[in-house]
């Protein structure tokens, strides 16, 4: 597929504007530019000519219900964004004021290049929330303190976003109960703030202490208590937010956005519903599912609880829970809620982005929720994570890699993006790269089945068969493997291309039985077939795949372990209907 890479990036004279990465450049350099003035400018360049009113720029920057001098905030953002662009009030070259009007872009506007692929920048400041301790009596309340400590994460996300980035959840969590120092901490990370604190719950109250750290000096910037009720902890975490924003950078001046409101009781089963969520696989799916459903009977409006629901209807059709059809559909329903109540939900846009992918198949519709996902939130390891698998499906290799080397940066612990940053390279054709991510993340947990699954695919590319089929047969070894009919169905494949077709179908014979207790992806099967050479087969395999909306239906376009497919007029009829070739 053509890239529309220069679709998204606006140039004129000297600069370019990269709306996907909210970056202005001239050159090589990055310009600074903070959010209020990059929103203004980003205006402009979409309406080159036109007047963008006050009035406008007060709507889009201050929506209803945010307190601020809105013509000095104005003002300054726009003598900001002069100071970044070189630009004269009274000689403009690039932004015009019209007295009491609005301001308009003036400059001419012209064709990008597409921007070439690098590894991504590091943000200038690096932030990362460790797990909030639990100094309740009951050590049932683990989940009030790990949900606090997740949903600390988001809102420092949102609101710092293009000025701070912080380390995911799962790299934070490894540091639980830990008794190393915060300069050794931020050396793991390569972060430079830390902030750590604790939880206390007696009856309906709670109390919550923060600390801000830095991590080179071990300085405590400051700290506070909060003593309140638990209805109020949304109204706290924004608090502290942004006060470690403000904190951090002083030209970074967020408006506070109001919580939204929800029963104590709702609130509480949503935590618990994001403590199941993020257990290790798919091992606590049901039960997230079940406390996300209790908190929106609690409470119908809980925007957060419709898309952290919506995000769990996207495992079940990725972990094959359900048939993907069916269970992307309900995702669909979940996150159209969430954005009804709250267009700014970071994890609603995900997956609404995830249903487009892999439901309507609808690329273009897919990348753009994928960028506002980014947008309200660019700290969000897995928004970078998926939007490198859907452009890693349509062939655009070097995006792929670079999206997911942005997650890596923002979750360099994690085993699902350590693993999706393997797979990026793997199907770009760079086995060593693919090794050596693999490798790292089996390092980290040599458990974790889909790093695996990845390493083993990129030795049998790479003509290293006897290590491939070790690798498959020693990850069968480990518990439940022999019921993993993805696995299986892999080393079927392995075994067949490599000259044991007897295996090879005994192989593939155990993972059909496997249909009687649970849906058995069709794509996955198509696998085994073509390495057996039952063409017709895997054909028909993939038709179903595509008809039941597998989630990883589209990697057919790139997988080289179905190249023998590829000069088969089904195989372009396929991409078709992949919307991946007209």
């Amino acid at each position: 597929m053509e890239s529309t890479e220069a679709t998204r990036t606006l140039k004129f004279g000297s600069f370019e504007l990269d709306v996907r990465l909210r970056e202005l450049r001239t050159g090589s350099t990055r310009v600074r530019l903070q959010e209020q003035p990059f929103e203004i400018l980003r205006l402009m360049l979409e309406r080159p000519g036109d007047v963008v009113t006050r009035e406008q720029l007060r709507h889009h920057l201050w929506p209803a219900g945010t307190y601020v001098d809105f013509e000095h905030s104005l003002n300054a953002a726009v003598k900001r964004l002069r100071a970044a662009l070189g630009d004269d009030a009274d000689n403009p070259r690039f932004v015009e004021t019209l007295p009491r009007r609005g301001y308009r872009f003036i400059a001419r506007l012209d064709a990008a290049e597409p921007v070439a692929s690098s590894p991504a920048k590091a943000t200038r400041l690096r932030l990362a929330v460790l797990p909030f301790a639990n100094l309740s009596e009951d050590p049932a309340q683990d989940y009030f303190s790990d949900g606090l400590t997740e949903e600390m994460i988001a809102q420092l996300g949102s609101v710092a976003r293009g000025r701070i980035a912080v380390v995911a959840r799962w790299s934070s969590m490894v540091f639980k109960g830990t008794t190393r120092r915060a300069c050794e901490i931020g050396e793991t990370l390569r972060v430079d703030y830390l902030v750590e604190g604790s939880v206390r719950c007696v009856g309906d109250r709670v109390r919550i202490t923060a600390r801000l750290v830095e991590t080179l000096g071990e300085t405590h910037l400051w700290s506070d208590v909060y003593e309140r009720e638990l209805t109020d902890c949304l109204a706290v975490q924004t608090d502290v937010a942004t006060r470690i924003a403000r904190s951090l950078a002083m030209e970074l001046t967020p408006s506070i956005e109001r919580p939204a409101s929800c029963e104590p009781a709702a609130y509480q089963a949503y935590l618990k519903g994001r403590y199941y969520w993020n257990k290790p696989f798919d091992d606590g799916l049901r039960e997230a599912i079940t406390y996300y459903q209790r908190a929106l009977d609690g409470s119908p409006s809980y925007g957060a609880a419709h898309a952290a629901l919506a995000r769990a209807h996207i495992a079940r059709a990725e972990f094959y829970h359900a048939l993907p059809r069916l269970a992307l559909k309900d995702a669909e329903a979940s996150a159209l809620r969430a954005l009804a109540i709250d267009p700014t939900l970071y994890e609603a846009h995900l997956a609404l982005a995830d249903v487009r992918r892999m439901h309507d198949l609808d690329w273009s519709a897919a990348e753009a929720s994928y960028g506002d996902a980014i947008a309200q939130n660019p700290s969000f390891e897995s928004s970078h994570r998926a939007y490198g698998m859907a452009l890693s499906v349509q062939g655009r290799h070097a995006e792929a890699i670079r999206s997911s080397e942005r997650a890596c940066e923002l979750d360099p612990l994690c085993l699902v993006v350590g693993t999706t940053a393997g797979w990026t390279r793997y199907v770009a054709g760079d086995y060593d790269a693919a090794i050596d991510h693999c490798r790292n993340t089996i390092d980290m947990d040599p458990a974790f089945m889909p790093a695996r699954r990845v390493l083993a695919a990129a030795y049998l590319q790479s003509g290293r068969h006897a290590e491939a089929l070790s690798e498959f047969e020693s990850a069968v070894s480990l518990a439940e493997g022999d019921s993993d009919p993805m696995l299986l169905t892999w080393l079927a494949h392995a075994k067949a291309v490599t000259g044991n077709r007897r295996d090879a179908t005994a192989v593939l014979a155990r993972a059909r039985t496997l249909e009687h207790e649970r849906y058995v992806p069709s794509y996955h099967l198509a696998m085994a077939f073509v390495g057996l050479g039952n063409i017709d087969t895997a054909f028909e395999l993939l038709d179903q795949a595509w008809l039941d909306r597998d989630p990883a239906v589209a990697s057919v376009h790139v997988e080289p372990r179905f190249e023998p497919l590829r000069s088969d007029r089904r195989y372009q009829e396929l991409l078709v209907r992949l919307k991946l070739r007209s």
